[in-house]
């Protein structure tokens, strides 16, 4: 199954994958969002970049692919591990003291190595498909 199709542009699959992969990042970032009034305000600040950066990040590929624009592909990947490091960093920082603490920051360095693994295979996986 290859995901673009045979002008080079991303087919069906690519965009139902990069879709899915926008909606998922947008529900954690709203996740984030609604977890500041509870008693996991530990992961929303954290959580909210992380979804964020992952929307627009899978957005901008999915538009970079169709365009072709290798530049604009690399800068969002940039931005998306920069913000990973950044969410982890805030993490680590908001993380509730107790014993919590380790599980909020074990999730929370989940969530940001896989934003940064997307943003280091994403376009790789794109291009070894053709």
């Amino acid at each position: 199954m290859t995901t673009d199709t045979s002008a080079g542009r991303p087919g069906p699959w690519a965009r139902l994958h990069g879709g899915l992969l926008v909606v998922a990042f947008g529900v954690l970032a709203y996740a984030g969002v609604a977890a500041l009034d509870g008693p996991t305000r530990g992961f929303a600040l954290s959580w909210s970049i992380i979804g964020g950066a992952g929307a627009l990040g899978a957005s901008t590929i999915m538009l970079a692919a169709r365009r072709r624009s290798r530049r604009l592909e690399d800068g969002a990947r940039l931005l998306m591990v920069l913000a990973a490091l950044a969410a982890l960093a805030i993490g680590v920082g908001s993380a509730p003291a107790g014993v919590d603490r380790g599980f909020v920051i074990a999730v929370t360095g989940v969530l940001a190595a896989a934003l940064a693994l997307y943003a280091l295979l994403a376009g790789e996986l794109r291009r070894g498909a053709a």
